[in-house]
């Protein structure tokens, strides 16, 4: 009789294990999901992770800030620019993207525990919180500051569910609503006042008129429309087009086409940038590509060909009509504007490729990003301009990440004013450069830089130009202008288009 009476006030808790066991197995498979993104990512789109780098910019100074309070979400995008500036490495990359994935997960899981759902429905539920956090990671990948609102949301609605009682949910609602205007998107922040305001009132008829729900929806209401108009009045402006809807959100499937195609530009602009020209055309068959007719690679191609030197041997070898291939037309796109920048560094016309990669930070988010600044850098440097030099290096060493590139350059810097003072090479020709049909430019620069490294690379460009145009007098012209062929064998394209053109000639 004792020991059934003991038994029944000392009941065994049944439902314990089961519970804490399907827990650990939801975070296990959470984070072998966030592991298996993470090394996927970051050995599949490395290069995609560098270029997020180089087209950020964060620095802690006033203006940059003032910067950012001029956009919406202004935390949530200054928060992401400064997590980018690691992307330099595509492991912490993609490990920072697995972190904020899995956050979403485990809030989005917490979530979903406060439904009411029982049997099957529960269970279904109880799984749902690795939904978004796939959705997320399979078409999200590589916006940041879009998952970074994601996060905010979810932790501000699981805050709110966690408060008991029914006027401290309606207060901490009316405070989400300034808060989260700077931490989300408007559309976000309508999304997370009407979860807010459907939890509030679960259970109850849609159409039911109450006091409490008026004492909801009308402050929250007013205030969400009201948040952009005095943020842009008392705080920063914010264009009226941008106020309510969403900005740089875009759905691309992880596997798509695009993002393959972005990594393999990425990588082609990353090689050329580390002067990488062998292996971008061997190693990593941009030749081949380029033979084929690949427009970009094509491109790529023939800048490798003259960064080595081997264009007038190699010309020949390519699907080639005219020289508008050599060199984009001047246009204010990024594409152009990072083709036309290394091609004029390969010619060492540092000046030109300094306006390119000014002009390609302007198109930035923030109208200034790393890459180009390290580029300017370099380039200023390189001409001689210590004060230009010294600004942006400033600038950087504001940043978390450029220490040791800021004492390089420095170092570099004091080196050459130490050995050459300012540099005697002209900024400039005497004509803008592309005011004249390519040919033209290249023998006008050619004569311009007359003790530049690079001069037979200009020649070679024009006469290249001249092959393709079919002139053969100006081919001659060009050849017996510079002395770079003179008493030597001429390069295999060279010859060919002599030899086809022997009858034409008087």
């Amino acid at each position: 009789m004792s020991s059934t009476k003991h038994n029944n006030q000392n009941p065994k808790p049944k439902a314990l294990a089961p519970k804490w066991s399907q827990e650990w197995v939801f975070y296990s498979v959470l984070g072998v999901l966030m592991l298996f993104f993470a090394i996927y990512t970051s050995l599949k789109f490395p290069y995609t992770y560098i270029t997020i780098e180089g087209n950020n910019f964060w620095a802690l100074t006033r203006d940059y800030w003032q910067l950012k309070l001029g956009m919406t979400p202004a935390l949530t995008n200054w928060l992401a620019d400064f997590l980018k500036q690691f992307y330099r490495s595509p492991y912490i990359a993609a490990a920072i993207e697995a972190l904020v994935l899995g956050a979403i997960g485990l809030l989005s899981h917490s979530i979903l525990k406060y439904s009411h759902r029982k049997g099957w429905q529960k269970t279904v539920i109880f799984w749902m919180g690795l939904l978004l956090t796939v959705l997320l990671g399979f078409y999200c990948t590589f916006n940041l500051s879009f998952l970074l609102e994601c996060f905010f949301f979810c932790s501000l609605l699981l805050i709110y569910l966690k408060i008991p009682t029914l006027w401290g949910r309606i207060l901490w609602s009316l405070f989400c609503v300034p808060a989260g205007f700077m931490l989300m998107q408007m559309p976000i922040l309508l999304s997370l006042v009407t979860a807010q305001g459907l939890t509030l009132f679960e259970g109850e008829a849609e159409f039911v008129y109450s006091k409490k729900k008026l004492l909801y929806y009308i402050p929250t209401s007013l205030l969400c429309l009201a948040a952009p108009f005095i943020y842009s009045q008392q705080v920063a402006f914010i264009p009226s087009d941008i106020r309510f809807s969403f900005r740089d959100f875009y759905l691309v499937p992880l596997t798509g086409v695009y993002n393959q195609n972005a990594e393999i530009l990425n990588k082609i602009v990353c090689m050329a940038n580390e002067e990488r020209w062998e292996d971008l055309l061997y190693k990593e068959h941009v030749k081949r590509d380029a033979q084929r007719g690949s427009g970009i690679a094509l491109r790529y191609a023939l800048l490798a060909e003259s960064a080595l030197g081997t264009l007038p041997e190699n010309l020949l070898d390519y699907p080639i009509r005219d020289e508008s291939l050599f060199l984009y037309q001047h246009e204010r796109e990024l594409v152009t504007l990072q083709f036309n920048r290394l091609f004029y560094q390969n010619l060492g016309i540092y000046d030109e490729a300094f306006h390119h990669a000014m002009e390609y930070g302007l198109l930035m988010p923030n109208g200034i990003n790393f890459s180009s600044l390290r580029q300017m850098v370099d380039y200023s440097i390189e001409e001689g301009e210590w004060e230009i030099a010294d600004k942006y290096l400033t600038l950087l060493s504001k940043s978390t990440c450029h220490k040791d590139f800021v004492k390089e350059r420095r170092a570099k810097m004091e080196n050459a004013k130490s050995s050459n003072g300012k540099s005697e090479v002209p900024l400039r020709a005497d004509n803008f450069v592309g005011g004249y049909p390519l040919p033209i430019e290249m023998l006008r620069l050619a004569r311009y830089y007359q003790d530049s490294p690079n001069r037979k690379k200009m020649v070679d460009y024009a006469i290249c130009s001249y092959i393709l145009r079919g002139d053969i007098q100006s081919f001659m012209i060009a050849i017996q202008a510079f002395d770079f062929y003179k008493d030597k064998e001429l390069p295999r394209a060279y010859q060919q288009f002599m030899e086809s053109a022997r009858p034409s000639l008087p």
